[in-house]
This record gives structure tokens, C-alpha cells and sequence, in this order.
């Protein structure tokens, strides 16, 4: 159950939802009601706070479902837990662009690595 904040006039409820998969219907290779996955990753420059980025990728469409981990990394790219928070939050695909907010919280710039993963 999703909770209201204060400054919210009302819950959000459901308006709207994709055609489930039948079992009658034809299967993708992949499984389910997905046709193809594809996986990428993005390391950024330094940076601390809370911003909008895009990343353009030609495979992503309109109603892709597009998952975004973020992740510090060390000099090396390789990535690994540390004490600053990374969140990913409002992920909006569109025609060959993700849209998503990142927030790094911490007193100074981090680098950071995106992974992104599409269904279609």
C-alpha cells in the first residue's frame, strides 16, 4: 500500500497497465512477453548531488521498461559498496533516450559506473 506524503493531495492509484501475456499467445525466444534484452554500462566524471541525465541508446523506445543500477567506482572502473549513497529514481524511457535522476550523497564528487538493462 502505497502512503501519502504530506504535501501529496492524494494516493496514487493504478490508471492503466499493459496487456498481460496470455499463454495462448506466441512466446517469445527470450520468455514471457519479452522479445529482446539488451545490457550496457556508462561511467560518469566526479560528481556529488542531484541531477537529471540522458542517455541516448538507440535500442530504447517509448514503452521499453528500462532498469538503471549506479554504482562508485575505484580508479580502475571497477565498482564497489562504499559509504556514499548512489539512488536511481524516475527512470523515463522515450524514443532512443533514458531520462533518470541520480542522486550521489556525499560532501564531494564521486565517479560513478551506470548499468542499464532494456526490455522490448
Amino acid at each position: 500500500m502505497a502512503a501519502a506524503e504530506s504535501s501529496a493531495t492524494e494516493v496514487p492509484r493504478i490508471a492503466s497497465s499493459s496487456q498481460a501475456a496470455d499463454r495462448d499467445q506466441g512466446i517469445a525466444a527470450i520468455g514471457g512477453n519479452v522479445g529482446a534484452v539488451w545490457r550496457a554500462w556508462w561511467t560518469w566524471t566526479p560528481s556529488n548531488g542531484t541531477f537529471n541525465l540522458q542517455l541516448p541508446w538507440n535500442v530504447i523506445g517509448i514503452n521499453s521498461t528500462v532498469v538503471i543500477t549506479a554504482s562508485e567506482i575505484d580508479g580502475n572502473g571497477n565498482r564497489f559498496v562504499g559509504a556514499a549513497p548512489f539512488q536511481v529514481s524516475s527512470i523515463a524511457p522515450s524514443n532512443g533516450l533514458v531520462t533518470f535522476k541520480i542522486n550521489i550523497g556525499w560532501s564531494s564528487p564521486l565517479p560513478m559506473r551506470t548499468d542499464v538493462l532494456v526490455f522490448n
